[in-house]
């Protein structure tokens, strides 16, 4: 096998008789992508929350018109954008791609709620 054979094989996921790489049994990645659902909710959870609460309480403050309706509106499309990004992405990839995947789309959720809690 000859070394730009080896790299085709590297890039396409082919063997070397042109037959496609194994792919991730369908349990797994449904597996992997119902765990990582469930930390992405957490932090839907928590932005959902702050959506539904907070314009009541700076409301009863007296503060409506301080309510950061651009921050509380994106605390719940973060998480969801970001996992539909990784659910994409990591289509047609390994097992340990899809995770590593989701685990940075997860790290970006999370930076991105630390940054807009600081925000709001």
């Amino acid at each position: 096998m000859s070394e730009q054979d080896m790299k085709d094989e590297h890039v396409n996921g082919a063997d070397a008789t042109g037959a496609p790489a194994a792919s991730v049994p369908l349990g797994w990645a449904i597996g992997v992508a119902v765990i990582f659902a469930a930390l992405y909710g957490w932090f839907l959870f928590a932005a959902a929350s702050n959506l539904i609460a907070l314009p009541a309480l700076y409301s009863a403050q007296g503060f409506a018109e301080y309510i950061p309706w651009a921050t509380l509106v994106a605390g719940v499309a973060v998480p969801l954008v970001a996992y539909l990004a990784a659910l994409l992405l990591g289509r047609g990839r390994s097992l340990s791609a899809r995770v590593v995947v989701f685990a940075a789309g997860l790290a970006t959720t999370a930076a991105a709620a630390l940054s807009l809690y600081v925000l709001g």
